[in-house]
């Protein structure tokens, strides 16, 4: 089961319960967590022979104002539907780790208006055929933290060609590699032809 990072991170023994639609509990452990993509793959421990496989969509083919539906568990709600559109793709979106101790995720995201809230992450996001395009993560808000505020139409999706990289990673390895630039920017000024303008310094 693919979910969000921050839904299982610091489960006890790496061991969660995973509740079904219909209210059946399993035990599963945790297969692989990746902090810095917010994703994580967890297995149910004896599974059901009924359980059916979502189907993964290609993202790169998500346009801004196609019809989205995401299902949840908001505020402890369980088995919620939102539906709304795609309002921006390949949006760059910055979220603070857990307690901001851990490093900051960066997800260049599906940013949709469906109501996301508290209890939504790890849910999937569909598209009008019923395939998983993303899976639903974090939203803005207007004050300082989700806790005190719901939706305000800003949510964000990791996408499925993302997520599904990342996930077929977890099962087979345990961890997920990722490339990296290896420089640091701050802050800087430079001067030329007399003009001086405020940039970033590559260290």
């Amino acid at each position: 089961i693919l979910t969000n990072n921050h839904v299982v991170a610091g489960a006890r023994d790496d061991k969660v319960t995973v509740t079904l639609s219909d209210g059946r509990l399993y035990d599963a452990t945790i297969v692989g967590l990746d902090a810095s993509t917010d994703l994580a793959v967890v297995k149910i421990v004896d599974p059901p022979s009924d359980l059916a496989a979502a189907t993964f969509a290609d993202s790169e083919g998500v346009v801004v104002g196609n019809a989205v539906m995401a299902v949840g568990n908001p505020l402890g709600l369980a088995n919620t539907v939102t539906t709304g559109i795609v309002s921006a793709v390949a949006r760059p979106v910055t979220t603070a780790g857990e307690g901001n101790t851990e490093s900051p995720v960066v997800t260049n995201a599906i940013q949709i208006d469906a109501a996301i809230n508290p209890g939504d992450s790890g849910g999937p996001l569909f598209d009008a055929q019923g395939r998983v395009i993303g899976i639903t993560s974090s939203i803005a808000t207007l004050s300082s933290g989700a806790s005190q505020s719901g939706s305000i139409g800003l949510g964000f999706a990791i996408p499925s060609n993302q997520a599904k990289s990342v996930g077929d990673q977890l099962i087979a390895n345990g961890v997920a590699e990722h490339a990296f630039l290896g420089v640091a920017l701050s802050d800087a000024t430079a001067t030329a032809d007399g003009v001086t303008r405020r940039g970033a310094l590559v260290v």
